[in-house]
């Protein structure tokens, strides 16, 4: 399978969108491949599912231990504080008894009447009530119900023996357990006050006590034991009651065995009433591997062991952490059979969609993108025909704006050729009228309205200027004949001051027009390079930098040539005004004529260039020489 991600331009992948430094860290081979990120993610999961499943279930397991432990652990004390209470209530009841008064007298059937009465007053596990006494022959039985008297103590085989002493009145002792007659027994022994040397014996059976033990309730096989310190088995628990088979044996042969009984010793003092050990090794003491709980009997050095298999105590425990292991297990299996299945269906579909967009990608938009999934993937599936729908719908579009592009384009190139072809027309006109031909016009033809209105500007604007060169080219040969004029006439001038005052007043008018006409002149120059420039900007094809160049310096001339008429208008007021006075100032005035011509001379040299028509021409209608000539006819 592909599986490759192809994101779109402009798009981040959805690792990169999602990932941040995983992204970056994550081979490229696996950030290609669904279907082994899929994986990766599926393995991920279930090994998490199973370390999570196995750390919970060890940590119920371990819970579930320590309550067990717990449990077992009262059993424990709950067996060692029945074995208390029952020793200490024998203490108080042969404490009691040894405290009357009537045991220090020597009628032994009195005293025999009185153990017997005290015997009938004790509990029911009572086997025989003695009273002994310590003499120099050794120690003998003063009275008892159920030996003879005067029977030395070393010829019945009891458990209380004739170096037994007391350190103080009310003292209880007691001895191991024993057989009799009645069968086995726990001699418990207190001095009498009246005398040290006589103390009180009473024999309690060991089998209520011994049935009142629960080891063998609380576990399957469990069993309750009470070891002295020589670890010889005073109490055994049998499991069909009673007393078992190995009471006054030795509990075990050593070793590791007799553990619990040292541990229980560690106990004695402490805060701690009973302990457990959870796991003991199979051997003399149970078959099979067993817990045992212990405790000690406090005022004595005896151990109360409750012992049980493992499996009977722990099998909850085994069990707890069993299922949890299987549930485990099936939660694994199923996340990754879920998973594989889940991820096998996605990695195909997203396959499938794959290659269908790689067909459209090499151009085949009519690829059938299509699927019964009603999820994401489905969605994807549709808006992938949605978009291969639009595509086409885009594509169809573009043809025909492609189309509608072409036939715009013919037109546009159509137009482009009728516009280059009056741009080098118009530029032939420009060219010619910039060479100085100003009889040249720009042909209007109802084309194009634009060309039109340029062509239109452009002949109303060499109109304007045909006239205005061809009255500039007259006024400026009429200026330079003034200038001759008022040159060669300067002497009759000084001897007729008054026609001169009266022809310079009229040329000063005359140069007033002029000036007017010249400004005005100057100003459609300006405004005609102005616009020449601007067709030059939106035209660069056109060339027309000389042109334009020889319109500006017209153009500056004539503003030159303004200036200086006005400034000769000024003069010959002035030389009007004083011509009367003082005919030595013509010589100013014929300084000033010769530049006039002077001035006027290029200006006619710069207008001659300009070919206009004859009727455009401008005819001076007076000036200096018309009026020296009516002089003269004069």
């Amino acid at each position: 399978m592909s599986g490759q991600d192809t994101p779109l331009d402009g798009e981040s992948s959805g690792d990169d969108a999602s990932g941040g430094l995983l992204a970056t860290i994550t081979p490229d081979p696996i950030r290609r491949n669904f279907a082994l990120k899929f994986g990766i993610v599926l393995v991920v999961m279930a090994l998490s599912v199973g370390v999570v499943g196995i750390a919970a279930t060890e940590q119920v397991r371990t819970y579930t231990e320590t309550q067990v432990t717990d449990e077992y652990r009262g059993v424990a004390a709950q067996e060692g504080d029945i074995i208390e209470q029952w020793f200490e209530r024998n203490r108080l009841s042969v404490q009691f008894v040894s405290s009357s008064d009537g045991w220090t007298t020597d009628d032994t059937e009195d005293l025999r009447a009185e153990l017997r009465n005290r015997e009938a007053g004790l509990s029911a596990d009572v086997s025989s009530v003695h009273l002994v006494e310590r003499q120099i022959t050794g120690t003998n039985v003063v009275a008892s119900t159920s030996l003879s008297a005067d029977t030395n103590v070393s010829t019945v085989g009891r458990g209380w023996t004739a170096d037994t002493s007391f350190d103080r009145a009310g003292e209880v002792t007691h001895s191991g357990v024993y057989e009799t007659q009645t069968g086995p027994v726990v001699g418990f022994m207190s001095p009498v006050d009246a005398s040290q040397n006589r103390y009180i014996v009473i024999e309690y059976s060991v089998d209520s006590i011994t049935e009142s033990l629960q080891g063998s309730e609380r576990a399957e096989g469990g069993f309750t034991q009470v070891v002295n310190g020589s670890n010889v088995v005073m109490f055994d628990e049998s499991a069909e009651g009673g007393v078992g088979d190995e009471m006054l044996q030795q509990y075990a042969s050593g070793g590791e065995a007799t553990q619990p009984i040292s541990q229980a010793n560690d106990l004695r003092g402490g805060d701690q009433a009973a302990g457990v050990i959870a796991t003991m090794p199979a051997g003399d003491v149970v078959a099979e591997q067993y817990t045992v709980g212990f405790s000690p009997i406090e005022g004595t050095d005896w151990v109360v062991l409750v012992h049980a298999p493992y499996s009977a105590v722990f099998g909850f425990v085994q069990n707890v952490q069993l299922y949890g292991i299987v549930g485990t297990i099936v939660m694994v299996l199923l996340i990754g059979g879920v998973g594989a299945v889940l991820g096998y269906n996605t990695a195909t579909a997203i396959d499938r969609l794959t290659r269908k967009t790689e067909q459209m990608r090499e151009g085949d938009l009519d690829v059938d993108i299509s699927s019964s999934r009603i999820d994401n993937i489905g969605r994807l599936y549709d808006g992938f025909a949605d978009m291969r729908d639009a595509l086409k719908q885009q594509i169809n579009e573009a043809q025909r704006a492609q189309k509608e592009a072409e036939v715009s384009r013919a037109e546009a190139m159509e137009v482009n050729k009728y516009l280059q072809t009056k741009a080098e027309e118009f530029s032939e006109v420009m060219e010619a009228t910039a060479a100085g031909n100003l009889t040249r016009r720009m042909e209007t033809d109802g084309e194009n309205q634009a060309m039109d209105r340029i062509a239109s500007e452009f002949n109303g604007m060499i109109d304007e200027l045909e006239k205005t060169i061809g009255q500039l080219d007259s006024f400026a040969d009429e200026v330079a004949d003034s200038g001759d004029v008022v040159l060669t006439s300067a002497e009759s001038v000084r001897d007729a001051s008054e026609q001169v005052a009266e022809s310079v007043q009229k040329i000063s008018d005359d140069a007033y027009d002029q000036k007017e006409r010249l400004q005005t002149l100057s100003e459609d120059l300006d405004e005609l390079v102005e616009q020449l420039q601007r067709f030059q900007d939106e035209n660069p094809e056109v060339e027309m930098a000389d042109s334009l160049a020889a319109f500006q310096t017209t153009a500056t001339t004539l503003q030159e040539a303004a200036d200086t008429s006005e400034n000769m208008m000024a003069e010959s007021e002035t030389v009007a005004g004083a011509a009367e006075e003082q005919a030595a100032e013509l010589n100013e005035v014929s300084s000033r004529a010769e530049r006039l011509k002077r001035y006027a001379q290029p200006l006619g040299d710069i207008l001659g260039r300009f070919q206009t028509e004859a009727e455009h021409e401008f005819v001076f209608s007076g000036g200096p020489s018309q009026g020296l000539a009516e002089n003269d006819d004069n």
